[in-house]
C-alpha cells in the first residue's frame, strides 16, 4: 500500500472554498507545511484571486488548468455531496472532508462514487505530514517531523496528544483524523495502514472512542499482520452509555456495540498499550522512541 506521505509528496492541491473566511484563514497554515496550494474554487467568485492564487468557478476548471488531483473541501455539509462528486469528475485521487454532519446518505454516495479515489472524513481535522503538507486545520504549530504515526477520531483529543508529545520533543511522521461522523469515508485500519505503510513510522498512536467497531477492526488488522509497528492507544468513553451520541455523530453504542471495555480488551488481546489520559501515553511513546533511538546500531551477523 503506499503511503499517504508519497500520495501527498509533489502533489499540487486545489481547495474549494478558498475564497472563503476559512480558506483565507488557513491557507498561510497550509503553506507553511509545504501545501503546493495552486488554486481555489467557488461558483460566484471565479476569475477572482486569493493571495495571488486563481479562483476557478468550478473544480473541473481548476483541475484542467492545473493538473491537481488532491482536493480540500472547505464547504458546509449540505454541499459534500455535489462538490465531492465533482471533484471525482475532475479526476481527483485524494479528498479530505472537513465537514461535520454529512447526512449519512449523502456520504454512502460519496463513498459509492470515490471508486479508487482515496476520501478522508467527514468531520475530519484533516491530514499532516510535517514539513511536506497539511490539507486541514489541525493545529500544526508544535509539531515537527519524526518517527510516530497518529491516527484520530477526535480531533480536540488529537491536538492534546500531540502537544503532550511535541512536550517531550517527538515527532509525527503521519496525522490521519478519520473524524468522528457516523459513516466515516476511510475506516480505522486503512488509515494505520496508511501511516505504517511510510518507512519513517516505527510507532503509531490511536486516538479512539466509545461507538462504532473501527478500533476493534484495528486489533484484528494487527492481529493478522497488516499491522508491523508497535501501537499505543487512548480510548474515552469510559463512563459512556445508552444509545445517544455523545458529542460525535459515530460515538453512540447501538445495541451495546462499540463500548468501551470490549474495545480495550480487543485492542490488549492483539498487544496494543491503552492508557488513560493524554499525558500518560505521550510519556510512555516518548519512551519507547528514545529507547529506539539510543539503541546502538546493529552490525551485520548480528541476531536480536
Amino acid at each position: 500500500m503506499r503511503s499517504l506521505r508519497d500520495r501527498l509528496a509533489g502533489q499540487d492541491v486545489v481547495i474549494q472554498g478558498l475564497a472563503s473566511k476559512t480558506g483565507r484563514n488557513q491557507l498561510a497554515a497550509m503553506q507553511a507545511q509545504g501545501t503546493r496550494v495552486v488554486a481555489g474554487v467557488s461558483g460566484r467568485q471565479g476569475g477572482t484571486e486569493v493571495e495571488g492564487l486563481p479562483i476557478y468557478s468550478t473544480m473541473e476548471e481548476a483541475c484542467r488548468a492545473t493538473g491537481a488531483t488532491v482536493a480540500l473541501l472547505l464547504v458546509p455539509a449540505e454541499h459534500v455531496r455535489s462538490a465531492a462528486l465533482k471533484a471525482f469528475a475532475a479526476g481527483v485521487e485524494l479528498l479530505v472532508v472537513l465537514a461535520e454532519g454529512v447526512p449519512v446518505m449523502d456520504a454512502l454516495a460519496v463513498a459509492e462514487a470515490a471508486g479508487d479515489a482515496l476520501v478522508v472524513g467527514p468531520n475530519s481535522p484533516g491530514v499532516i505530514v510535517p514539513g511536506l503538507a497539511k490539507l486541514g486545520f489541525m493545529p500544526s504549530g508544535v509539531l515537527k517531523p519524526g518517527p510516530v504515526g497518529l491516527v484520530s477520531r477526535s480531533g480536540t483529543l488529537s491536538y492534546e496528544v500531540s502537544l503532550h508529545l511535541a512536550q517531550r520533543s517527538v515527532g509525527v511522521s503521519t496525522w490521519i483524523g478519520i473524524g468522528g461522523d457516523l459513516t466515516p469515508f476511510l475506516p480505522m485500519p486503512r488509515a494505520a495502514e496508511l501511516v505504517t505503510a511510510d518507512p519513517r513510522t516505527e510507532l503509531l498512536v490511536l486516538v479512539g472512542e466509545v461507538g462504532g467497531t473501527g478500533e476493534e477492526a484495528v486489533a484484528q488488522a494487527i492481529a493478522d499482520g497488516r499491522l508491523n509497528v508497535p501501537v499505543h492507544a487512548l480510548i474515552v468513553g469510559r463512563s459512556a452509555g445508552g444509545d445517544e451520541p455523545l458529542g460525535h455523530a459515530g460515538a453512540v453504542m447501538l445495541g451495546g456495540a462499540g463500548g468501551y471495555d470490549a474495545k480495550v480488551q480487543r485492542l490488549r488481546e492483539a498487544g496494543v498499550t491503552v492508557h488513560g489520559t493524554p499525558w500518560e501515553l505521550a510519556e510512555a511513546v516518548a519512551a519507547q522512541v528514545t529507547r529506539h533511538e539510543e539503541r546502538p546500531a546493529q552490525t551485520a551477523g548480528t541476531v536480536s
